[in-house]
């Protein structure tokens, strides 16, 4: 397997909306592999297909169990704990009521902002075998599904929040990239 390189915001390519696949080829499943290795690497719970560079609408999730990890926000073990997830052409088919979850994103490092999102949601969607299945997500697995959705639709979760809010995050971004850059200069 491979770790592959996770793209940073404000990269093209994390603002546009990704193809469907349509070869469920022994490439193709070694990249969704890569994909979870890369998301496990990075510390991530969630990771599109976009955020390593490839339009294709592909995710992967992985929620561990930690009990602690997200503190007040997340209560009780749920089936969807511990179960590596992948997601291929998904569609939300349903959405239901409302949370608002503190989020993160690999494409933003040390970024953590609050978004509004549906509490409950329903999608279809195939594995990387291209077989079709269902799911019924609630709780941080939802949050997380809409979120990396989102990713494949063109969506980045900056665009979720309050235009204050997002010009901060942009703010905290650009400032980034010039210390990084100036560090890089000192090298």
């Amino acid at each position: 397997m491979t770790t592959l390189k996770v793209i940073e915001w404000p990269a093209k390519v994390l603002e546009t909306k990704s193809t469907d696949v349509t070869e469920f080829n022994a490439e193709f499943q070694q990249f969704v592999q890569d994909m979870h290795e890369t998301m496990d690497h990075a510390g991530g719970i969630g990771l599109a297909a976009n955020q390593v560079g490839v339009a294709k609408r592909v995710l992967t999730i992985y929620i561990p169990w930690s009990g602690s990890r997200y503190s007040e926000q997340e209560e009780k073990k749920e089936h969807w704990h511990d179960v590596r997830y992948t997601f291929v052409n998904p569609v939300i088919t349903k959405r239901e009521g409302r949370i608002r979850w503190q989020e993160g994103c690999l494409s933003f490092p040390e970024i953590y902002e609050f978004v509004d999102r549906a509490a409950e949601v329903w999608v279809t969607a195939q594995n990387e075998k291209g077989e079709t299945f269902d799911v019924h997500a609630t709780g941080l697995f939802a949050v997380c599904l809409q979120h990396e959705i989102d990713h494949i639709d063109g969506i980045v979760f900056i665009n979720r929040m309050s235009r204050l809010k997002s010009s901060l995050v942009k703010k905290k971004v650009a400032k980034r990239h010039r210390v990084l850059a100036g560090a890089e200069d000192v090298e």
